[in-house]
């Protein structure tokens, strides 16, 4: 899987945004906050991947265990799909 093309990554105030262009702006009125681990996820969608490196991302940053990182990337995942701004 793969983040879309159509959202720019932009930092305002400290904040990690994403705002839709193209045909995804059409789609979605607004922006996305990204949270920290957020962030570090969309980060890693840049680029192929799947979802096991995703859950050892989490994992190799924060101090929790595999079953709740699993958890995590999956509610992302499934949060992006929502939106449509995950390629598979």
């Amino acid at each position: 899987m793969k983040a879309t093309s159509e959202m720019i990554l932009r930092e305002i105030a400290g904040e990690k945004i994403l705002i839709p262009v193209g045909k995804t702006a059409m789609k979605i009125h607004g922006m996305i906050n990204l949270s920290e681990s957020g962030y570090l996820l969309w980060s890693r969608l840049q680029n192929e991947c799947t979802e096991k490196e995703l859950v050892d991302a989490i994992l190799s940053e924060y101090d929790i265990d595999r079953q709740t990182a699993i958890c995590d990337v999956r509610t992302f995942l499934d949060q992006m799909r929502s939106v449509g701004i995950l390629e598979e």
